[in-house]
């Protein structure tokens, strides 16, 4: 009996066709709302004076506030990003255990 896995027939399965459809309904949105809101400081820097000087919490303004903001949505998006991957990793181990080569041979 081959070990070889057999891709070609896992690529067709509609496991590995939903789990695509959900992998790529995850990272393709994602980038591109953290792109809209990195553009978010500069254009707010640019139009809304008023705002981004507010004074908010003691010394601190607005536009300083909404700068360190990136930092809590960068690690926050990389722990999202992290939880997903594993989840797809279970989801891929299961596609390969289901469609890939039997480990024990019958009468072994």
């Amino acid at each position: 009996m081959s070990k070889a896995i057999n891709f070609e027939q896992i690529e067709q399965t509609e496991e590995f066709k939903e789990l695509k459809r959900q992998k790529y309904k995850f990272i393709f949105p994602v980038p591109i709302l953290f792109f809209l809101y990195y553009l978010t400081f500069p254009i707010l820097s640019a139009y809304a004076k008023p705002l981004m000087t507010k004074l908010v919490i003691g010394n601190l303004t607005f536009g300083y506030l909404f700068g360190l903001s990136y930092f809590i949505v960068i690690w926050t998006l990389a722990f999202v990003y992290v939880v997903k991957a594993r989840k797809y990793d279970r989801m891929i181990d299961e596609i390969v255990q289901k469609y890939g080569p039997k480990t024990k041979e019958k009468g072994a």
